[in-house]
């Protein structure tokens, strides 16, 4: 993290950094990346891990040595650790008390003003698609001698999950737009909303990701239905939303607030 890195990070966030606000800032870069950087390789590789140490079959990005394939489990792991990593740079961010001080920022904070509402709107329409197209995939016919269909339990599981996410990445989002604020100087105010802004939207880039991977995690499995209609049309937007899902991550994070 140079000046000429911190220098821009200020310009594109419309801050001023001073001898105060500029530590905390580089600090918060750096550790923002070193943090993202290993959550995605720790999602890609636990999961690998894992599952050498229960089953002994070795796999990797989902691929397994002996045929098997989840093709999924590579990016919902990386797009898992891309979340963590962002979320634990925020959270260990020190922001000390002046303790010649014992005031700080009493300034409302809405979610609104830090994420734009058609991305929160984005998540909440993903979450609703995913839960309704996990039920869809009960209620479609199967090849009776396909592997493909799924049984109830799971599908209901798994829209439990997706509801639980989409409802607690939204309550984590707002949760870390009200977390104290602990300055007065308006120079570190100013510093702190917008490592604030870009955390939230780190957050808000990875879990819309979660969301269109399961999507489209779905459409696959529409296409191995037994309707012809299906089986010709989900391939497309099984496909696009899973590069939406990458746009989503790497634009969504690392946009300006």
């Amino acid at each position: 993290v140079d000046d000429e890195l911190l220098a821009d990070w200020a310009r594109a966030h419309g801050i001023e950094l001073t001898p105060k606000s500029r530590p905390m800032v580089a600090q918060y870069l750096r550790r923002a990346r070193v943090l993202r950087t290993w959550g995605v390789i720790g999602g890609l590789l636990l999961p690998s891990l894992g599952e050498l140490l229960v089953s002994g079959r070795v796999q990797v990005l989902g691929f397994g040595t002996d045929g098997s394939a989840a093709p999924y489990a590579g990016p919902i792991g990386g797009f898992v650790g891309y979340l963590v990593g962002a979320l634990c740079a925020e959270i260990s961010l020190p922001r000390p008390m002046d303790p010649a001080r014992r005031s700080a920022s009493l300034i409302p904070r809405d979610l609104a003003d830090y994420l734009p509402r058609r991305l929160l709107f984005a998540q909440r329409a993903l979450g609703s698609a995913a839960v309704l197209g996990l039920l869809a995939l009960g209620l479609v016919p199967y090849d009776p001698q396909s592997a493909a269909q799924p049984e109830w339990p799971g599908l209901l599981t798994g829209a439990a999950v997706v509801a639980g996410f989409s409802a607690g990445l939204e309550a984590l989002e707002r949760w870390l737009v009200r977390r104290p604020q602990p300055f007065t100087s308006h120079a570190l105010v100013a510093a702190d909303d917008a490592i604030r802004a870009q955390s939230l939207h780190s957050l808000a880039g990875s879990g819309l990701a979660l969301l269109l991977v399961a999507c489209s995690g779905i459409c696959v499995g529409l296409a191995a239905s037994d309707v012809s209609i299906l089986r010709w049309t989900m391939w497309l937007p099984a496909l696009a939303a899973l590069l939406l899902a990458i746009r989503a991550c790497l634009e969504i994070g690392q946009r300006s607030w």
